[in-house]
């Protein structure tokens, strides 16, 4: 075995070939990809748990995450019909991050970076989404989650999904959440090991927070991508487990 081993590495063109192959990938595809098996993994698991619920998805950009979403859903219906009463929420300004205190400031994370319109990605999703309920909810989070889930109609979540970057926002949404949480759910957090990992900014810090406030319960199933961490909710704010 360390025969063959120490044969192949004499071949470094090889070596140098799979190397520059791998550094030339865009990091945003890498992460994307990571991040499309995620969601489908998490929607596998959820759909043969036989979960009732809707998908939340909190920063939905361009829609590509929310499109591939709803895909999955379709495939995995022979698992479990009760997927096509699923609704799909979503919820982002569509015009960039909005106004950002002191804690959230970063070099990545700004308007020019994340703006795109509500029309433009309603179409796309209307596409891709043939049948399956959706609603695009426009507005900065502090207003368009004030109301809470039952104004909306919202009952269950079987799938949470927030990739809108920021302290601020990520807590905000975790909180609307916070009575949606059953047994099962799945919660996907993107850039959890953003601000070079430290544990008092950005979505990390609101998720830590959040098991704190709420007393929800969480298990870690599995990190995707260039940073992002995918946990199930193993117990819920009222105890129930």
């Amino acid at each position: 075995m360390s025969a063959g081993f120490g044969f192949l590495s004499r071949f470094e063109f090889l070596q140098d070939w799979a190397s520059a192959a791998i550094a030339g990938v865009n990091p945003a595809v890498v992460h994307n990809l990571g991040k499309y098996h995620a969601l489908k993994k998490a929607s596998y698991l959820s759909a043969i748990e036989e979960m009732e619920g809707d998908y939340l998805e909190f920063g939905v950009f361009t829609g590509s995450s929310f499109c591939h979403a709803l895909r999955c859903c379709r495939k995995l219906r022979r698992f479990n019909l009760q997927l096509a009463e699923t609704t799909f929420w979503g919820f982002d300004s569509f015009a960039g991050l909005g106004p950002l205190g002191e804690e959230d400031a970063h070099p990545f994370y700004t308007d020019r970076n994340f703006e795109t319109t509500l029309s433009k990605v309603e179409r796309r999703v209307r596409r891709c989404a043939k049948g399956q309920p959706f609603r695009l909810i426009p507005g900065l989070f502090a207003e368009s989650l004030a109301g809470g889930a039952a104004q909306m109609g919202i009952e269950k979540a079987r799938l949470v999904f927030i990739d809108s970057d920021t302290h601020a926002s990520a807590k905000l949404a975790l909180t609307f959440c916070t009575p949606l949480l059953q047994q099962g759910c799945f919660i996907v957090l993107d850039d959890y090991f953003a601000w070079r990992g430290r544990e008092d900014r950005g979505v990390r810090c609101a998720f830590r927070e959040f098991l704190t406030d709420s007393g929800v319960q969480c298990r870690h199933v599995f990190t995707y991508g260039m940073g992002g961490c995918v946990f199930v909710v193993s117990e819920t704010a009222d105890g129930a487990s």
